[in-house]
């Protein structure tokens, strides 16, 4: 989060994808650069275009069509849980290090997205799109903040796509690979 006076928001445009409610939800936010406050959020489609600012740590108050409603996020070990009004909703954040912890715990069935955690670059491309993989196996070389991270498979399985090539340039949340 960044703080802006009285406004702490998210940072010029993050991409997420997060489970909520068992509904597996592509989530984009954008910061307006015209006023500091402004969030545009697109959700599963839809698009939201809010004002809002951190009142106390976890709690956020938003403006949206000049009706005023609070939000409360508390972490849980699952995630978060967020409260709006009197409903409750658990919401998981998948990412690459998420998928990691779970294959680690759980083993993982199916296709798994592998997204770039934070803005940067593919410095170096380890596998092909096809190749056999093993579980915490290197898939890409990425620079971010002058430091080289290896992204790992979470688990064994099939390259089914390779969404980067070497010197593409990544934001928060774009795919990089998906394993099957």
């Amino acid at each position: 989060m960044e703080d802006i006076g009285p406004y702490s928001i998210a940072p010029a445009q993050m991409k997420y994808t997060a489970i909520i409610q068992g509904e597996r939800v592509e989530v984009e936010l954008n910061r307006a650069s015209d006023f500091p406050g402004r969030i545009e959020a697109r959700i599963g489609g839809r698009t939201y275009v809010v004002e809002g600012q951190e009142v106390e740590p976890g709690l956020y108050s938003f403006i949206r069509e000049n009706r005023s409603f609070e939000i409360a996020v508390i972490e849980s070990a699952e995630g978060y849980v967020v409260s709006i009004g009197r409903s409750r909703v658990p919401i998981e954040i998948v990412d690459s290090r998420t998928a990691l912890r779970r294959a680690a715990h759980h083993g993982q069935d199916g296709a798994i997205e592998i997204r770039a955690p934070m803005p940067g670059k593919i410095v170096k491309v380890l596998v092909t799109e096809n190749a056999e993989v093993e579980a915490n196996q290197g898939l890409v070389v990425m620079e971010a903040m002058k430091m080289q991270n290896e992204i790992k498979s979470p688990k064994k399985g099939t390259v089914r796509k390779l969404a980067v090539s070497e010197g593409a340039a990544v934001s928060a949340g774009d795919l990089l690979a998906a394993i099957e």
